[in-house]
């Protein structure tokens, strides 16, 4: 149960940081947004019990206006109370380690796009020689 609950846990997180408007990030607070992210995460926890709510709150504090994964809606809708208590308190608990995890997903993910970016370019550059 708490490897599932981590998991959702991750998942909710990287979900939520992908819906960030970029565009209403100036450069002075993508410097610290990690901390930002961090800050915003721990405050929702500790504000409510409820899953739901603390998604809620969170989109809020971080100015997201709508959630376009499915992910979320399927703790909300799929997963027993239990694990979205135990959700809840590594939000509360775990809260670097959680971000560091989504921090290095998202590193994995800028990684593999540059790779894939990199590798279409050689295809093009091979077929126009």
């Amino acid at each position: 149960m708490e490897e599932e609950a981590r998991e959702y846990a991750i998942e909710t997180l990287i979900n939520i940081w992908s819906c960030i408007d970029w565009n209403k990030v100036d450069s002075k607070r993508a410097y610290n947004i990690w901390d930002e992210f961090s800050n915003k995460i721990k405050a929702s926890a500790f504000t409510t019990n409820k899953y739901e709510e603390f998604v809620e709150k969170l989109c809020k504090k971080l100015n997201i206006e709508s959630l376009k994964y499915r992910e979320i809606l399927d703790v909300k809708l799929k997963t027993n109370i239990e694990i979205k208590d135990k959700i809840m308190d590594l939000f509360r608990n775990e809260t670097l380690l959680l971000v560091l995890e989504v921090k290095m997903n998202n590193e994995i993910r800028k990684e593999q796009k540059k790779i894939e970016k990199e590798r279409k370019e050689r295809e093009e550059n091979k077929d126009e020689n």
